[in-house]
């Protein structure tokens, strides 16, 4: 078997024909998603947008940073358009970019996904969570967690959220909600939300609906004053096949139920070899998000399977403190810290999740040669192919799981 694997913006050619290898990708999407956008935010679940922005006199819409492939040179000229119909002018709308803790985004990157035309037309504002001056605090929520959210849409009439939805290793998923909390929370909200407990209860997982993180990001939708959603799923060559639009979380459910029904997939046996990705760029960026490919067989994986993740990387590790902290103990005597609250840290989920990966699995890491030192001091194996960390396995008699599309499949067990 020969595959192209997704690596950033192009592919990684890999042989797999001496080994027993099976290949596990989603089902693929039938119709012209496309073409049925717009339809989709005119005949939305719940309340039109023309409707909300009627009663609006000022609106945000909210999107994602560079670390997603939301296509927002496609949606929000669609969303201007209602707006403008409804009444409302470019001098009422602000763009916001739901960084979360995520930094480094630039206008450049905004312009990437905008284009320069949008760009130039329209107020942005790249969401900062150690900005208090920019943050509403709103109280606590349900679970104890401290609600701060950015000024922007806590202040704003309307808030219009659009997000990419697809298979997320502790939230379930990604988008809707989401792009709240953690998107435009403050540091101190994240890190409560993304607690230890919370990040290894067994229902945060890919592909769980109900689970203590999204249960604080739905409720944080009750602090604004109006939410529009649009929820676009991308296939693996990033083409819009799905979308649902309007009221928050039932748009949402019904995107990600959609999800469910063509991204999970069986696994009967316990393969020896898991191959991995991260579905190519824009979210094999960095080590950090690669997590997630790694993330993927999890479920599935042995112990002693050993997991080969394939990711370009080209942004390096991109979170210092991530690298720093996974740096400075074995993965058991991390993990053990971590859930004692004994180390608390910005990303610290990221490296509880690859340490609880790493006591039960060998990580190797397929990237750019300038990573090595980086993937080793992370404590997994570094390798310029997969060939090359096959043949330094010597898989002989290895039963090899291929996950292509990683993130976007949910594996299961019989």
């Amino acid at each position: 078997m020969d595959i192209s694997l997704p690596y950033g913006q192009s592919g990684l050619p890999t042989r797999f024909s001496e080994h027993d290898a099976h290949c596990i990708v989603p089902s693929e999407w039938h119709g012209d998603a496309m073409h049925s956008i717009e339809s989709t935010i005119r005949k939305p679940i719940g309340p039109t947008l023309g409707e909300l922005a009627s009663r609006s006199r000022t609106v945000v819409i909210v999107t994602c940073d560079k670390t997603r492939g939301v296509p927002s040179q496609l949606t929000i000229p669609l969303v201007l358009d209602e707006l403008h119909k409804a009444g409302i002018s470019q001098e009422q709308i602000r763009i916001l970019v739901a960084s979360g803790l995520h930094k480094g985004e630039t206008m450049d990157d905004v312009r990437e996904r905008f284009g320069k035309k949008l760009v130039s037309s329209l107020k942005i504002e790249v969401h900062n969570s150690d900005d208090e001056r920019r943050l509403v605090n709103l109280g606590q929520l349900s679970s104890g967690t401290p609600l701060k959210l950015n000024r922007s849409v806590v202040e704003s009439d309307l808030v219009i959220v659009e997000s990419t939805i697809e298979p997320h290793f502790f939230a379930g998923f990604t988008g809707g909600s989401k792009v709240i909390l953690p998107g435009v929370a403050g540091t101190e909200t994240v890190m409560r939300n993304h607690c230890a407990h919370n990040i290894d209860h067994p229902k945060c997982r890919y592909g769980v609906l109900e689970n203590p993180i999204r249960d604080d990001a739905n409720e944080a939708l009750q602090h604004l004053h109006s939410v529009f959603a649009i929820n676009l799923v991308l296939d693996h060559k990033k083409r819009i096949v799905h979308s649902t639009a309007g009221e928050p979380i039932a748009s949402f459910n019904a995107a990600a139920s959609a999800v469910i029904d063509h991204s999970r997939a069986t696994v009967s046996y316990r393969p020896d070899i898991i191959v991995t990705t991260n579905g190519g760029y824009p979210l094999d960026r960095n080590i950090y998000q690669c997590v997630k490919g790694i993330a993927v067989p999890e479920e599935v994986a042995r112990r002693n399977s050993k997991i080969i993740m394939v990711g370009e990387c080209a942004d390096g590790v991109a979170h210092n403190e991530f690298q720093k902290v996974l740096s400075s103990l074995s993965p058991d005597d991390l993990y053990e810290k971590i859930m004692k609250y004994e180390i608390v840290a910005r990303d610290i989920w990221q490296a509880q999740v690859l340490c609880r990966i790493l006591r039960k699995a060998e990580v190797w890491f397929v990237t750019r040669r300038a990573l090595k030192q980086e993937i080793e001091s992370m404590h997994m194996r570094f390798a310029t192919s997969v060939e090359e960390a096959l043949t330094t396995l010597n898989t002989s008699n290895s039963k090899i799981l291929v996950v292509p599309q990683g993130p976007a499949t949910i594996l299961h067990q019989n």
